[in-house]
């Protein structure tokens, strides 16, 4: 039988705190508020996750995917789209599925442009050994996509981990 769980990572924006280096020239420190924010929509994307997981029969895979998406007046999501690919299309189609589903984003601060950028980063790993080795790959991912330029470094990133294990 699977059990599927899922644990919040990312922390910061622009997976800051998960992506960039110490010796990395590049810093991006978020605000208290908005921090806070990123924890919480992380802990609601870990939910809706799981949730569709299970709903769509996706208990297997290691793999990576990242879905963009903005945020409408009443503070849901619009525009989710794969930014990067996992390679599987049910876990693309779960990823997109459970960012749709947010409910949180009202928590935000109001003073974020209104074409704001989220980005969730979402880890899928059968152990942790997989899970050590994505997490490595997201990171030099997230490293060279925050190198690109102001405009990336303005992306809001939330981040989760889910995690497939079989019970014995």
């Amino acid at each position: 039988m699977n059990k599927l769980f899922a644990i919040s990572l990312a922390t910061a924006v622009s997976a800051a705190v998960l992506a960039v280096p110490a010796t990395s020239q590049i810093v991006v420190k978020p605000s208290a508020s908005v921090e806070q924010a990123v924890k919480k929509v992380s802990r609601d994307l870990d939910r809706q996750l799981n949730r569709i997981a299970d709903r769509s029969n996706v208990h297997s895979g290691n793999a990576i995917a990242i879905v963009r998406f903005e945020r409408d007046e009443e503070g849901d999501p619009t525009n989710a789209r794969i930014y990067r690919a996992s390679g599987d299309k049910r876990i693309d189609r779960v990823s997109v599925r459970a960012v749709s589903g947010l409910r949180s984003l009202d928590d935000f601060p109001m003073g974020l442009e209104e074409d704001q950028v989220f980005q969730a980063n979402i880890i899928f790993a059968d152990n942790r050994r997989s899970y050590e080795e994505l997490s490595e790959e997201l990171a030099e991912f997230e490293e060279a996509r925050l190198a690109k330029g102001p405009e990336e470094r303005e992306v809001i990133a939330l981040g989760t981990y889910l995690a497939n294990t079989t019970a014995q």
